[in-house]
């Protein structure tokens, strides 16, 4: 258990440079490992807050054991109603979201982010790695491994990759600067899938917007796979939601290049620092196909794993 000094020091954060906020609902066997490690980083100057759905697992008494944290536990209508709440609460200068079952694997994750973020005006958001846990505990595999080898691109030239692949950013390690997600996260007032699938609407408007990513090639954090996860639960209405993001994706690739669209970049304060010009359109449309042909998952995967899953597609 990480208390005594960890909850002294973290209460005495008078003004965080990060907000970590975590939203919760009946899932209090997995929450004191994933305060733990938020509580584990190096970086100091941080707060972490949670916000309860009301549970009624024992998750208000395990709250109660860190005093550091900064929580509330009530009703909520719907999960992006319990991330509006964790924005409103949020008071650091970038902001990282940890989900309930989730946590952090690299101690120094909060430092890197930070230091990319505060010396790049152009970058809006850093990630990096995610790890699979499983119910138990266990580390399991590593996602998207191919970018060890094969970094992805940098900033802008991300976004020919993105409108490629519809690629979204890991949810459980990216930080990203406050006023760029509280602009932009979803809300009660949102379409359909973007509440539905609340962060893939994010990573839709921050990519629209012409927000630039910076990618950190470490294994920041954990994400838990476990029975009762939102994902297996909501998967009739998720499905049907990361269908309309991966279609307006391409939707707003092909106004681009038909010049319907004009796409504008933006730094971290949401200024205008450029766009793409018609005369870079040939150029937007080789990227995009090399980066769908050289990145393909027939060409990623290792040919005894493809033949596992064309068999398991062929039986199941």
């Amino acid at each position: 258990m990480m208390q005594g000094k960890v909850g002294e020091d973290l209460r005495d954060v008078a003004q965080p440079m990060i907000s970590v906020v975590t939203p919760s609902l009946n899932h209090g066997r997995f929450l004191r490992q994933t305060i733990e490690s938020v509580a584990a980083q190096t970086f100091r100057s941080f707060e972490h807050i949670v916000v309860d759905g009301g549970s009624m697992d024992g998750t208000v008494e395990i709250l109660k054991e860190f005093p550091h944290l900064r929580w509330i536990s009530e009703r909520d209508d719907h999960v992006v109603e319990a991330y509006r709440k964790a924005l409103a609460m949020a008071r650091g200068r970038y902001i990282i979201q940890c989900c309930v079952s989730d946590g952090f694997l690299d101690l120094n994750w909060f430092n890197k982010c930070v230091d990319i973020l505060e010396k790049d005006d152009e970058v809006s958001l850093v990630w990096g790695f995610a790890q699979t846990m499983s119910e138990e505990g266990d580390l399991l595999n590593v996602s998207f491994q191919d970018f060890f080898a094969d970094p992805p691109p940098q900033k802008r030239d991300f976004f020919a990759f993105w409108l490629a692949s519809g690629f979204p950013l890991p949810e459980g390690n990216y930080c990203v600067r406050s006023e760029v997600i509280k602009q932009w996260f979803p809300d009660g007032q949102s379409s359909d899938w973007f509440r539905v699938c609340p962060h893939l609407g994010f990573m839709y408007k921050f990519f629209t917007q012409g927000y630039n990513p910076y990618f950190i090639p470490a294994v920041a954090n954990f994400g838990r796979t476990h029975h009762d996860q939102r994902s297996q639960r909501l998967s009739n209405v998720e499905k049907p939601g990361q269908a309309a993001y991966f279609k307006a994706v391409k939707e707003y690739g092909k106004n681009i290049l038909n010049g319907s669209t004009v796409h504008q970049f933006r730094n971290g304060r949401s200024q205008v620092i450029g766009q793409i010009a018609p005369h870079e359109l040939s150029s937007l449309r080789r990227d995009i196909w090399r980066h769908r042909l050289l990145r393909s998952r027939l060409l990623r995967v290792d040919p005894y794993a493809l033949a596992l899953k064309i068999k398991e597609r062929i039986f199941s």
